[in-house]
């Protein structure tokens, strides 16, 4: 009941804000009119950081702790962009490491311990490394038709070692080492054929702050056609791709750029304090969120890998008992026939509606080897899906009044249907059961800028999940051969922003 009251407002308060909306100035322009011009942007990232903390413990010399530890991580992140009529496209490649230490020594000297002299000393050592690479590319014609190439690489790889020492009047007593060792990589890849293209439109949304902004504060020379929009349109993406390495020196040439465009083609009248302050104010604010127009069709395939190892060796030292080993590896593939559409349309500047789903049919199949302590023996685990189906749907819209406030609701569905086997080999696999899921929900998210002091940020996040198990292999008398599981939960964030000044 609760739910239902909290959704029944959200919806009202959206149908208030919609009324309002309907009293705003109307505009003849549309932002589903704007296409981007060419561009190419580049960046690059380096970071570095280190932090170290010692800590020291005495109690009257009866009891002494020393800890030390020293971390430090190193990484770097480039980014590549391209946008033409022939081609949109994107780049990502990052990489992150480092490594940490930690020492820690205790000495109990006080002759109440026995047998006195104690001393432990835990040393341990870590690193990781991690490798992410991302790339979408398509390739259009002159009927918007394309052919889209897109994958993900991602891997990381972690090691910790472990000593653990205790003496007594120099003597060792126990020691034992401990090492652990993971190494995952996921590889994902998708080749499509489709029809339609989606444009980034926020920046025309832009265009039309600082128009708007020039009528109402009596600067404006004569009032802006469509063609002055577009225009001003790509001038603001052009400078927003542009490359400078002084923050300072880009706000400074980003402003005269406007400035000298809105008076070259004899848009802006008066240029006082109050003309340049609204073109700052909406340069800094109106450049969010992101807008989108435009559609697409799609049909291809769809292939994942993915691999996991993890590798543990325990030693105890003193006694000389020896050591163990355990090996774990973890591999699963998928491939699938897959179509599906994406749908951004910008009703008005203020409202947007988005929409997307996908369907597919494919096999997915899993492979697990374990090796537990020295044993020469591995134990094999085969599962897989023959057909996997699979569905994905949302449906939303976004309320965007103004550059600082907006509002976004989202309907998801995530569903499908998998008939799995499983066994010890491919060879011996045998028909396990048919499962079926459905998981769904409401999204919520909203920010209100409800003056310049009071800000209320929103999140409500919801999902629903069923799924069900019907075995089709003979089961044990007494169990049962379907289950059906529910499952509810939500998250709600509220954060109420005051500034005294």
């Amino acid at each position: 009941m609760k739910n239902i009251r909290f959704i029944t407002f959200m919806m009202m308060l959206i149908a208030v804000l919609a009324i309002k909306t309907s009293n705003a100035q109307d505009s003849t322009f549309k932002l589903s009119d704007y296409k981007n011009p060419n561009y190419l942007y580049q960046t690059l990232d380096l970071n570095f950081g280190l932090n170290n903390e010692m800590t020291h413990y005495s109690n009257a010399g009866s009891i002494s702790s020393t800890s030390y530890s020293f971390n430090s991580g190193a990484g770097a992140g480039y980014s590549w962009y391209k946008n033409s009529p022939k081609i949109q496209a994107e780049k990502h490649i990052s990489f992150a490491g480092g490594v940490g230490s930690f020492a820690n020594i205790q000495k109990f000297n006080d002759e109440s311990f026995s047998p006195p002299g104690q001393e432990s000393t835990k040393n341990s050592f870590n690193h990781f490394e991690n490798l992410d690479i991302s790339a979408l590319t398509r390739f259009y014609n002159e009927k918007k038709q394309y052919f889209e190439v897109g994958g993900t690489v991602y891997g990381t790889n972690t090691g910790l070692s472990e000593s653990d020492k205790y003496m007594a009047n120099d003597t060792i007593n126990s020691q034992y080492k401990n090492s652990k060792n993971q190494l995952n990589l996921n590889i994902s890849g998708d080749f499509l054929v489709g029809t339609g293209r989606i444009e980034q439109v926020q920046d025309a949304r832009i265009a039309m702050y600082l128009l708007e902004d020039l009528q109402k504060l009596n600067r404006e020379k004569r009032l802006a056609s469509n063609e002055d929009v577009i225009a001003l349109a790509r001038e603001i993406t052009l400078l927003k791709y542009k490359r400078f390495f002084d923050d300072r020196l880009r706000k400074i040439a980003e402003i005269t750029a406007i400035d000298s465009f809105l008076q070259k083609n004899g848009i802006a009248g008066a240029t006082d304090a109050t003309y340049f302050t609204s073109l700052t104010d909406n340069w800094n604010y109106a450049n969010n969120p992101v807008r989108y127009s435009g559609r697409r069709i799609f049909t291809g395939i769809e292939a994942n890998y993915g691999y996991n190892y993890q590798f543990s060796k325990n030693e105890v030292i003193v006694p000389a008992i020896g050591s163990t080993e355990d090996k774990f590896k973890y591999t699963n593939t998928g491939l699938l026939l897959v179509g599906g559409i994406t749908y951004e349309k910008p009703v008005s500047l203020e409202w947007q509606n988005s929409a997307s789903a996908k369907i597919g049919v494919g096999i997915k199949q899993q492979l697990s080897d374990n090796q537990l302590h020295n044993v020469e023996t591995t134990y094999t685990s085969y599962r897989g899906s023959i057909p996997s189906l699979i569905l994905s749907a949302d449906y939303g819209f976004g309320y965007y009044p103004n550059s600082r406030t907006w509002l976004t609701v989202k309907w998801w569905l995530k569903s499908g249907w998998d008939k799995l086997f499983d066994g010890d080999t491919r060879k011996s696999k045998k028909d396990l059961m048919n499962t079926f899921y459905a998981h769904t929900g409401p999204q919520f998210n909203a920010y209100f800028y409800l003056s310049e002091k009071l800000r209320l940020n929103f999140v409500f996040n919801g999902e629903f999940r069923i799924d069900n198990y019907k075995f089709t292999r003979e089961v044990a008398e007494g169990s049962p051969e379907k289950s059906t599981y529910t499952w509810w939960n939500h998250q709600v964030n509220l954060a109420l922003t005051y500034s005294l000044f």
